[in-house]
């Protein structure tokens, strides 16, 4: 498949395009749910786009060879117009004049956004007041203060900590370097930096990753002050403004020796610049502004540490063994309207890094600072590639976090990054993870697909854990996500563009959970404006329970579709347990339209019918159709390689006008079994593989087809039979053709992954 480089057409290539649109007004296809928006006027956006590539380049290329939708409303976006999608006007936000029209390939921006230092608590003075510290009872308020700390860390407190790490760097460099010029400049003093110290802690709850320094009266002096002044671009887990008044308000001095108060403000920093590297808060609290003796300071301290910002989100408690490798994930629901916001951004990652979540997932073509450079890249590129996966570790080491952000390169292929800045030995990085399904340039068109196929599925290894990563459609497709589960993943996290059907998703999701048995994640993109915002956060168990998230920035997180919202599931909640199918009462409806009937009572009458052709595998002719029954005892029915082995059989090529049935077959099924995974597989496996499916056994028999939209239609059985409609089992056929954002000719590579499975 060839490569379009959508990056080079400008802003004027596009209403050059529409000036012909005007003047010519060619035939065109009618536009359904994508429209440009210029100068108060609509044009087929899709249309309009093709024919902007055409005047840069002066080709025409197919529109089969490109997407509309998202996909192309990214495109106008990037450029600054106004488009309409699915009847939701998305106003776009104009770029900087510095954008694609005006870069080439090589021509990166000079640098990445600033992400604003936190402020946990709010100052607690009025400027027309000077800060007041006392230099008493320091020890009666360190002592109260454990206690509370012990408590709300349910004793996972150790005092005067030392790590390995914890040291004054060994060479002046980097982030240091702006610090000792500073403080060297202030008396003069140029031996404060002693090499290789080992800094203690006060106190530390390993759980959290927290660290809590009590700061006394002798912190606060003027070499504290410029320290703080020449931080390096770190996040800080107090009120950093606060400390700096207080600095210039108390003025303390301790000359002995004399370079003491440099070489104390020096530690300081050493240890918040260490800790921020390290995958740790550290949290600041000043003495004397909160009397710990008194009832009601283990909610002030709850609010110090950031404690109700994140809801009291379970401790990752080391000394159970069972939730040892609990994580807490963060879903970024970050709509169209934060695209190239970033005021926002910088507030959503604040929040981050106040909380104790483990990683943050950013929905499919996500805004992040360096956004334009996905637009330059081609992800193919190794030197390309590598640039980006610098960024992603930058921010991840400024967030204290690991994260998954995903974005289109310039050829219009879509990939997810996972960054993980503070990676222990034997921990994943980076790794990259290209989209299959709906879209310009598919994983499926790389050359040597066979060959980079293994490493796109091989796990990311964090904190013990084995995770996977897909993108929107691809979760629709059994086989990505299986690719992973047989490698024993045990988290699966999906980016999602967004603006899809609430059932669809939460089913396709569901049961990739189940049937991989792991963990499984979805954010999304998309408009989160109108009446019905189809935009959402899915989280599932291993068993296919739904998971009930916290929202971090919101009041109402029993919404899972606050724009902007940062909603945190913990895998610590997993009570191993599944749950009713939610759609198990689902009406059961007759088909109008009806080409074969199936005896509710005589499945096997129907199969003996067909001639065989390998074992599962018949055909039973319908005038000029071919009927493909796929049987499949049992439980392999949960099995995806088992389904699609059949679907995909070699035995099949030779068969023109195919028509598909799975037919799973038990002697007796287990009804809690039915009511909690079996029946929401089966109707998975109809609408992934755009066929019906038949469920026969002695106790039970349903029937279930995919319906128009791709989503699950229970037949219901009229005479004691199943009328079911052929036009909606096309299988592999109807899914691997050329249309918008599909190709016929991914289907070899598909075809091969599969049989990689077996």
């Amino acid at each position: 498949m060839a490569k379009f480089n959508w990056i080079e057409i400008t802003k004027e290539d596009v209403i050059k395009a529409i000036s012909i649109f005007e003047s010519d007004k060619p035939d065109y296809p009618e536009a359904r749910s994508t429209f440009l928006v210029y100068k108060g006027k609509k044009y087929p956006a899709k249309y309009i786009r093709g024919m902007a590539y055409k005047v840069h380049f002066g080709e025409e290329i197919s529109k089969n060879d490109y997407t509309g939708g998202q996909e192309t409303v990214r495109f106008f976006d990037k450029l600054g117009f106004e488009t309409q999608y699915t009847h939701k006007s998305i106003n776009t936000h104009p770029v900087k004049k510095a954008n694609a029209q005006t870069k080439n390939k090589t021509n990166y921006p000079s640098d990445t956004a600033k992400i604003e230092p936190i402020k946990v608590v709010e100052s607690v003075i009025n400027r027309s007041q000077k800060v007041k510290i006392p230099s008493k009872g320091v020890i009666e308020q360190k002592n109260a203060l454990q206690l509370i700390l012990n408590k709300l860390c349910d004793g996972d407190l150790v005092c005067e900590k030392t790590f390995s790490w914890m040291k004054t760097p060994s060479e002046i460099v980097g982030e240091y370097k702006e610090l000792y010029n500073a403080l060297s400049a202030y008396r003069g003093n140029k031996d404060f930096a002693k090499k290789n110290i080992t800094l203690r802690c006060d106190f530390v709850c390993e759980g959290k990753k927290l660290i809590i320094e009590y700061d006394e009266r002798q912190h606060f002096t003027e070499a504290r002050r410029i320290s703080l002044l020449s931080y390096p671009d770190i996040p800080v887990y107090y009120n950093k403004q606060l400390w700096i008044d207080a600095c210039r308000d108390i003025q303390a001095k301790d000359n002995q020796p004399p370079n003491r108060d440099e070489v104390r403000a020096y530690y300081d920093s050493v240890r918040d610049i260490n800790a921020t590297k390290h995958g740790y808060k550290l949290v600041r609290i000043m003495h004397g502004q909160t009397d710990f003796e008194k009832e009601g300071a283990d909610e002030v301290v709850k609010s110090l540490l950031g404690f109700d910002e994140i809801k009291e989100l379970s401790s990752h408690k080391q000394t159970d063994q069972s939730i040892a490798n609990t994580l807490k994930i963060g879903l970024y629901l970050q709509t169209y309207e934060l695209h190239n916001d970033m005021k926002a951004f910088n507030k959503a990652m604040s929040i981050v890094r106040k909380s104790d979540i483990d990683i943050l997932v950013l929905p499919e073509c996500s805004y992040v600072p360096f956004d334009d450079e996905f637009s330059y890249c081609d992800f193919l590129n190794d030197d390309d590639r590598q640039k980006l996966c610098d960024k992603a570790i930058e921010l991840s080491r400024e967030i204290g976090r690991a994260i998954v952000i995903c974005n289109t390169d310039k050829y219009g292929t879509i990939m997810s990054l996972w960054a993980n800045a503070l990676a222990a030995k034997g921990e994943t990085r980076c790794k990259e993870y290209i989209k299959h399904t709906m879209t310009d340039y598919s994983a499926c068109d790389i050359i040597n697909y066979h060959k980079i196929a293994e490493g796109l599925f091989e796990p990311i290894i964090y904190h013990g854990n084995r995770i996977g990563m897909t993108i929107c459609y691809d979760c629709n497709h059994s086989m990505f996500s299986r690719k992973y589960g047989l490698n024993g993943v045990d988290i699966i996290l999906n980016c999602t563009g967004g603006n899809v059907v609430y059932d669809k998703w939460f089913k396709y999701n569901k049961v990739r959970a189940i049937e991989n048995h792991c963990f499984t994640f979805v954010t999304m993109g998309g408009s989160g404006t109108g009446v019905n915002p189809n935009n959402y956060v899915y989280g599932f168990t291993p068993d296919g329970k739904e998971m009930h998230p916290i929202l971090l920035n919101g009041k109402d997180s029993d919404k899972h579709n606050n724009s902007g919202g940062i909603y945190v599931y913990d895998t610590a909640e997993n009570d191993n347990k599944p749950e009713v199918d939610s759609s198990i009462e689902q009406t059961e409806k007759a088909n109008k339209n009806i080409d074969i009937y199936v005896s509710e009572k005589d499945v096997d009458g129907f199969i003996k019918h067909g001639k065989k052709l390998a074992d599962g595998l018949f055909f039973v002719k319908k005038k000029d159709i071919n009927v493909i029954l796929c049987l499949v005892d049992g439980d392999d029915i949960i099995k995806p390689e088992k389904v699609l082995k059949l679907l995909y059989a070699d035995e099949l090529k030779s068969i023109s006008n195919k028509k598909y049935i799975i037919i799973n077959r038990w002697k007796n099924v287990d009804m809690d079994f039915y009511k909690t995974k079996l029946s929401v597989i089966l109707k998975v496996r109809a609408m992934e593989n755009y066929c019906a499916v038949i469920l026969s056994s002695e106790n039970i028999t349903k029937c279930y087809q995919c319906g128009n939209n791709r989503t699950a239609q229970v037949v219901k059985a009229v005479n004691g039979k199943f009328g079911i409609d052929i036009s909606r089992t096309g299988g592999p056929e109807t899914i691997w053709k050329d249309k918008q954002g599909m190709k016929a000719s991914w289907r070899d590579n598909i075809e091969w992954l599969i049989k990689s499975m077996q």
